[in-house]
């Protein structure tokens, strides 16, 4: 429950840090396998800005789950079926959990630096096998 003085922008709960990580690392390593298009994953990151307060991380887990329907239908690039459940399955469980706008955008934004990070590499693994350690190693190794 919010404090009088908690702005509804702001998280409730402290969650670890680590859990954030390890989300951006399997949505970036889904991201990157399924050929999401960078854009995409920036107009993700934007519709947390789309409404006021947490509601927001709703909001960007349903605009995933739309735009990896439209690929379906016709666009190239778009958000892949597995990048949208990932993302819809983070954002539903920090908003659960209490987390904020804050929170949520640490995940997505890790999340392309773990795309973008891999470069001309193809992720080995399933993208729900990763953690912040597993990327490291594999990118290191």
């Amino acid at each position: 429950m919010m404090s009088a003085g908690t702005s509804s922008l702001e998280s409730t709960t402290k969650v670890d840090e680590k859990t954030l990580l390890d989300w951006g690392a399997k949505i970036g390593v889904a991201a990157k396998r399924e050929n999401v298009s960078t854009s995409q994953l920036e107009n993700l990151i934007a519709t947390l800005s789309s409404i006021r307060g947490r509601e927001a991380l709703l909001v960007a887990a349903v605009y995933a789950m739309r735009q990896a329907q439209r690929r379906g239908e016709k666009e190239e690039g778009g958000i892949g079926p597995v990048t949208a459940r990932l993302v819809s399955q983070a954002l539903t469980e920090l908003y659960r959990q209490g987390a904020g706008i804050e929170e949520a955008r640490k995940v997505l934004d890790f999340s392309r630096w773990v795309y973008e990070a891999f470069g001309e590499k193809f992720p080995k693994m399933r993208a729900e096998q990763y953690t912040l350690e597993k990327v490291l190693g594999e990118l290191v190794g």
